[in-house]
C-alpha cells in the first residue's frame, strides 16, 4: 500500500469481513470468474460490459482492469467524515478479498485486486473508492508500477494470498 492508504487505515493492516460486501457486489462474487481468451474476468461484470473487446486495449491487463473495475457503492454514506472513509474502506477491501478468494484454482496467472480512494464528485470534494482486478504476468508490465509514486490517491494492492489472511 502507499503512504496515503496507510494513513487512511491508521497504520494498521487491513481487515475484512464478507458481511461488509454490499449485496450487488456480493452477487458479482457469487457469479464467479470466467475467461475471455487469456483475460480473467468476473463473469457478471464481463456479461454486462458494453465497451470494446480485448483488441481495443494495449494489453490483456488493461482489458481485465477495465472490465473488472467498479466504483464502490456510497450513496447511503455521509458526504464526508470518518464514517464515510471507514465504510468505503471496509466495503472495498471486503469486496476485493471476497472476489480474490473466489478465483478458481488452477488459473494460469495470479489475480491482484486494487482498492483506490481518491477525491471525486462534481467538484472533486468527496472521497470515492474504486476496486478492480487484473492478472500479474511475467511478460507484461504490472497494472500499478511503484506504489509510492501514486501521490494523489490512496492505493492498496491485494494478492490472493493477502486476501486469505485479511478476510476474517
Amino acid at each position: 500500500m502507499n503512504a496515503r492508504m496507510s494513513g487512511l487505515l491508521g497504520g494498521v493492516e487491513p481487515r475484512a469481513r464478507e458481511e461488509d460486501v454490499p449485496d450487488q457486489f456480493r452477487a458479482v462474487v457469487h457469479g464467479g470468474w470466467t475467461t475471455d481468451g487469456e483475460a480473467q474476468l468476473l463473469t457478471v461484470l464481463h456479461s454486462g460490459y458494453s465497451g470494446g473487446g480485448r483488441q481495443e486495449f494495449e494489453d490483456v491487463i488493461h482489458y481485465e482492469a477495465t472490465v473488472n473495475g467498479r466504483g464502490m457503492m456510497d450513496y447511503d454514506l455521509p458526504p464526508s467524515g470518518p464514517e464515510r472513509i471507514e465504510a468505503l474502506l471496509r466495503r472495498s477491501i471486503s469486496y476485493a478479498c471476497s472476489a480474490l478468494r473466489a478465483v478458481p484454482d488452477g488459473q494460469k496467472w495470479p489475480i491482484l485486486g486494487y482498492v483506490s480512494v481518491s477525491e471525486g464528485g462534481l467538484e472533486d470534494n468527496i472521497l470515492t473508492a474504486h476496486v478492480t482486478f487484473c492478472s500479474e504476468r511475467p511478460d507484461l508490465p504490472r497494472h500499478v508500477g511503484e506504489m509510492a509514486s501514486y501521490a494523489h490517491e490512496a492505493l492498496l494492492e491485494i494478492s490472493q494470498e493477502d486476501a486469505a489472511a485479511i478476510l476474517e
